[in-house]
């Protein structure tokens, strides 16, 4: 009897047990909770911390290099770096002075001193643009068939030249050099050039350009030096190719004269305390902390080539990215050794002090060298 009755009582707690036990694992397997999305929180997150940076066309050097700068500096929300194709370096100036949400890009020098000279984008253009860094040197690359041995017999001849607009034809022209000037891209322009329709292709460009890397050494292309001229030192320098970039153009061990101008990554002269400068600020001491990792592949070859350091002449540094570089400056002197003593002029100054006595300054050397040992360290 009693068996029966505590079974009974176990039957009638079974769909209790059974019913708690099924809570439990239900309540166990519910997904978390997901917090309401808001479009105004998560659109001031999104847009805090972003940038805009112009590289150049798709496909070209300056787009690399403008991902490259996204790669190593964006932080997801903390800083997010966006890459957009440019029109060149006259557009990105124009675009960095003129186009909302555009905070940096990249140019070159000789674009910026022809338009402070002109004044096309009003006065103070060098008050109003400041640089980051000067990035690499970009170099006019003149691509000749074989006929052609020097740069003056380019003159009469048609020649690609890339972009249109390009300074290159102004260049060529201060070294009495006239020419017919067509507008290709760079590997219809060595297609002409293989049926002798066009004789040469030129660009200021960065190195390499891969089109001109491909070229075979079996067409009998070569690249024509390029005098340096005092008339031009205000934006260009002298600079080579070499024969490491171009070996199917270039013999080995040799190299090849030409001129170059600094790529410069610009942005607006923002006021400081603004909110814009406070992003600038924020993009330089990433980009500086980061950049040894802009240097090794598969990052742009002409990375390697960079001194974030460099100063332009005519232009002033963003002043953050200024202030950056003058504290790393200051903590290198801190952490230096002290200067070596010079034992010479030590023995020369004791000398000059005691001109008589051997043992006075034979004191004097030695007080000198103890005081160099016990002196702060600074």
């Amino acid at each position: 009897m009693r068996v029966s009755l505590v079974l009974a009582f176990l039957l009638a707690l079974g769909p209790l047990a059974v019913g708690a036990a099924s809570a439990q694992t239900q309540k166990r397997t519910q997904p978390p909770k997901v917090p309401a999305f808001s479009h105004q929180v998560e659109r001031e997150k999104a847009n805090e911390n972003l940038l805009m940076v112009l590289g150049g066309t798709l496909g070209g050097p300056w787009i690399h290099m403008a991902q490259d700068i996204s790669v190593a500096v964006s932080d997801g929300d903390n800083l997010r770096i966006l890459p957009l194709a440019g029109g060149g370096a006259k557009s990105n100036l124009r675009d960095v002075l003129l186009v909302r949400g555009v905070d940096l890009g990249i140019t070159r020098l000789d674009v910026l001193n022809d338009a402070k000279a002109s004044g096309e984008y009003g006065p103070n253009l060098d008050r109003r643009v400041a640089y980051v860094t000067a990035l690499a040197v970009d170099m006019l690359q003149v691509l000749a068939r074989p006929e052609l041995n020097a740069l003056k017999d380019l003159h009469g001849k048609k020649i690609n030249v890339l972009p249109k607009g390009s300074v290159v034809p102004i260049l060529l022209k201060a070294l009495g050099i006239e020419i017919e000037e067509v507008n290709l891209t760079l590997p219809d322009a060595i297609q002409e050039m293989r049926t002798g329709k066009i004789y040469a292709t030129a660009c200021v460009c960065s190195v390499p350009i891969p089109a001109y890397a491909g070229v075979g050494a079996d067409l009998g292309f070569r690249l024509l030096e390029v005098p340096y001229t005092a008339a031009i030192e205000e934006s260009f320098l002298p600079a080579s190719l070499s024969s490491e970039t171009y070996p199917n153009l270039i013999a080995k061990g040799s190299k090849v004269q030409t001129i170059g101008t600094n790529l410069l990554l610009i942005t607006y002269n923002w006021a400081p305390g603004s909110e814009r400068y406070r992003k600038i600020e924020k993009f330089s001491n990433a980009l500086f902390s980061k950049f040894d990792k802009l240097r090794p592949p598969p990052r742009h070859p002409s990375w390697r080539d960079v001194n974030i350091g460099a100063n332009i002449r005519g232009w002033q540094r963003f002043p953050a990215a200024q202030k950056w570089l003058d504290r790393q400056a200051a903590e290198a002197a801190a952490k230096a050794p002290p200067p070596a003593v010079d034992v010479t002029q030590a023995r020369t100054q004791a000398a000059k002090v005691a001109p008589h006595d051997a043992a006075e300054q034979e004191r004097l050397f030695k007080e000198f060298l103890e005081w160099s040992r016990t002196r702060p360290k600074r």
